[in-house]
């Protein structure tokens, strides 16, 4: 028998071995063990440890909106920042809910919900997940459209349930999403969204992703690393580029020469790589003429040799190619502003970077003194920089308002308006619609309906309208303006579509043409679903039938039907009555108001992308009006009353109005 004593001692040391931790589980964490790189960078990776569980050192959390674009600075991303914020539990639940996803699918993921205008969650109704990623990789890249990007855009950063994969060799909806984002330009929600994607069973389309924008920040240490992991890098075009780049960068002469050979067998040559390659190694300047088919590798390998970039380089019409001259230093300013007033225009720069490119380029006193007269004779993108540094300096209002309107109307003749009005918006935010200023009301007017800001239009429209009762001049600039104001939704409401419509027709001569601009406006008007008299189609020249620039027949006729399968999938509690939607069979009776529950319908992705298809690169006027007016309906019946608005005011501006 074991005395008391004993047996107390020996049930306390069984106790406290069993509630001791593993050996292996005391290990501090990050200690060791290779780096991590399937997390984008700036981007905490979680702990395995519980929700309660806290990291050894604490970082303060912030509240307030998240922002799509995010801030960037000149150094490299950093490995880590704030670890993003958990979403509170629900008692007996597991998982994370937002907008009805029950469970987390990583292919689900996005950075926008309903309540921030995405989509919804039933976007991806009624397809199948290899579906939905041909109908992605279909998308237009180079549209000349901010109304069809800022679409495209949303419907890719759309949070909602991916849509059923056949078999577990499905293509990956999220690596589809980022790659569209990237292929238009679009670096800042490229990476935003890739910041989103979850760190657990990434898809390996995103590792390419991740390593372009890498090479774009010209952070060298994550995109070789990236490079360095990837599996079966040595067979495809990227991956061996980039890591012909890194081996450049460690000075690894055989390896480097070794990439180049297996390069030329997968794509050919490429003289510019090797140039570039060879300065890297050997450290000798030399002297780049060109580049055939300039990448963002090409730019970053230019950069880290010290090579200044020709300036033909920036004739490209890759959105990425412009994004990354603009942003690299080893090209001339003029060059870079070149390269930005392309892109911004494209949604492939924000209109920050050109703003700073703008105030790089160094110009005398006396210069900024004389800003109109000088610039009338530098013309080009110098002009616009000294312009712009000019009116940011200039405290009187009308004084900067009379540099402004140079500055719009020179840009408008050298085809770079709409880079302008981009750069120049902050500064024109900042002029104060007062009577001294009537005489610059019809250029707000015209910047604000170009950029397709609602709230700017009105506040310069407002000033028109106040003075047109004492200035004939005045009354006669809201006449010409005021049926594009309408369209985009703004203007006295009280004042009848017939006399607004009519007031127009007045001031326009009776040549061959104003019917065809007639009947463009009255069919805008109708597609966005507002009511006409009948005498606004009096005196219109029916003529003879027209030939109009049309879609290939199978994506015009997959557009019609995707919409019609949208109607039937779409519950009945979003139905309401919409007038004047194009004729779309039932479709149209779908609500349009934005801030309703059901204000996307169930499916709406298929249809949209089909919408965008149809409409293809370049500007609105590029395709036939009844194209446009089929998706500016479709649009509107889809819930998207801005954006069919906005593509309507750009439909009509590209017809010269």
């Amino acid at each position: 028998m074991i005395n008391s004593h004993v047996k107390c001692w020996v049930i306390l040391l069984v106790a406290l071995v069993a509630a001791s931790p593993l050996a292996a589980q005391t290990t501090p964490p990050g200690t060791g063990g290779p780096v991590d790189l399937s997390a984008p960078p700036g981007v905490l990776q979680p702990s395995a440890s519980p929700a309660t569980d806290q990291p050894e050192t604490q970082t303060p959390t912030t509240s307030g909106p998240r922002r799509l674009v995010p801030s960037r600075s000149s150094a490299p991303a950093p490995q880590q920042i704030v670890q993003p914020e958990r979403l509170p539990s629900t008692p007996g639940k597991t998982g994370i809910e937002v907008d009805g996803l029950s469970k987390v699918d990583t292919e689900s993921v996005g950075v926008l919900t309903r309540n921030d205008g995405g989509f919804g969650i039933d976007m991806w109704q009624g397809v199948t997940r290899a579906d939905a990623v041909n109908m992605i990789n279909t998308l237009p890249h180079k549209s000349g459209s901010a109304a069809l990007r800022e679409l495209t855009a949303l419907l890719l950063l759309s949070r909602a349930r991916a849509p059923v994969a056949v078999n577990e060799n499905s293509p990956s909806l999220l690596s589809a999403r980022a790659k569209a984002l990237l292929a238009m330009g679009d670096v800042d929600n490229a990476e935003l969204f890739l910041a989103s994607a979850p760190r657990q069973d990434r898809p390996a389309g995103l590792d390419v992703i991740d390593a372009q924008i890498q090479v774009i920040r010209f952070n060298n240490a994550r995109a070789c690393g990236l490079a360095r992991n990837s599996q079966g890098a040595s067979n495809d075009d990227f991956w061996q580029r980039l890591l012909v780049y890194c081996d450049a960068l460690d000075g690894k002469t055989d390896s480097v020469n070794f990439g180049l050979s297996l390069l030329r067998e997968i794509s050919g040559d490429d003289p510019a790589l090797v140039l570039l390659a060879d300065a890297v190694l050997s450290g000798k300047p030399v002297v780049l003429d060109k580049i055939e088919n300039p990448t963002p590798i090409h730019i970053a390998l230019s950069r880290a040799a010290k090579v200044e970039l020709p300036a033909s380089v920036a004739d490209t019409e890759n959105p990425l190619v412009l994004h990354s001259l603009a942003m690299t230093p080893n090209m001339s300013v003029g060059g870079r502003i070149e390269a930005a007033e392309r892109a911004v225009p494209m949604g492939a720069l924000s209109a920050n970077e050109l703003r700073r490119l703008y105030q790089q380029v160094t110009f005398t006193e006396p210069d900024l003194a004389s800003a109109l007269t000088r610039a009338q004779e530098i013309g080009g993108a110098g002009a616009r920089a000294l312009l712009y540094q000019a009116a940011a300096k200039q405290n009187i209002p009308t004084a900067r308002a009379e540099i402004i309107s140079s500055a719009l109307l020179l840009a408008r003749e050298d085809g770079r308006y709409m880079a302008a009005v981009e750069a120049f918006r902050p500064l024109i935010d900042r002029l104060p619609p007062s009577p001294e200023m009537v005489w610059f009301a019809l250029t707000g007017v015209r910047a604000y309906l170009a950029l397709g800001s609602a709230s700017g239009t009105e506040r310069w429209l407002a000033l028109l309208r106040a003075s047109a009762s004492v200035r004939d001049e005045s009354r006669l600039a809201l006449a010409r303006v005021r049926p594009l104001a309408r369209l985009l939704g703004v203007g006295d409401k009280a004042i009848p579509m017939e006399t607004v419509i009519s007031d127009w027709r007045n001031t326009l001569d009776d040549s061959s043409e104003i019917s065809e601009y007639r009947a463009l406006v009255n069919g805008m008007f109708m597609a966005v679903g507002d009511d006409l008299p009948s005498t606004v189609w009096d005196g219109i020249n029916a003529g003879q039938p027209k030939s109009q620039i049309m879609p290939s027949p199978a994506i015009w006729f997959m557009f019609r039907d995707s919409l019609r399968s949208m109607n039937r999938i779409a519950t009945p509690s979003s139905v309401q009555a919409v007038r004047g939607a194009a004729g779309l069979v039932g479709v149209t009776s779908l609500t349009t108001n934005r801030s309703s529950e059901a204000a996307v319908p169930p499916g709406a992705a298929k249809p949209a992308i089909y919408a965008l298809r149809v409409m293809g690169d370049g500007v609105p006027g590029d395709q036939g009006i009844a194209v446009v007016y089929e998706v500016v309906a479709a649009f509107r019946a889809m819930g998207f009353d801005q954006s069919a608005r906005k593509l309507a005011v750009e439909t009509l501006l590209a017809a010269g109005l």
